[in-house]
């Protein structure tokens, strides 16, 4: 049996979760931040959506759905923060 990617999802609540991404090194390059918002979305009732909670990784929002997350340096075990989003713009 292979190795199981996974990542440490922090949820709204304080709640912290231990989500299963894939199963090989090449799926996890290959995991766009959509597939990651949608594993934690069977798991955590607040999980990502538009305009709702979003994910975070330190100090870098995980936006552009198609986006690899292997472009936010996530993998194995990495610390993925859900945080709300808050409506509203810049000051002018």
């Amino acid at each position: 049996m292979g190795k199981i990617y996974q990542v440490i999802v922090h949820g709204l609540r304080g709640e912290k979760m231990i989500i299963d991404l894939c199963n090989t090194e090449e799926q996890m390059q290959s995991m766009t931040v959509l597939q990651l918002k949608e594993k934690i979305s069977q798991r955590l009732p607040d999980a990502p959506q538009r305009g709702g909670p979003a994910a975070h990784l330190l100090d870098k929002m995980l936006d552009g759905d198609s986006s690899l997350l292997s472009e936010y340096g996530i993998q194995h075990m990495s610390v993925i923060q859900m945080v709300m989003r808050v409506p509203g713009g810049l000051i002018a």
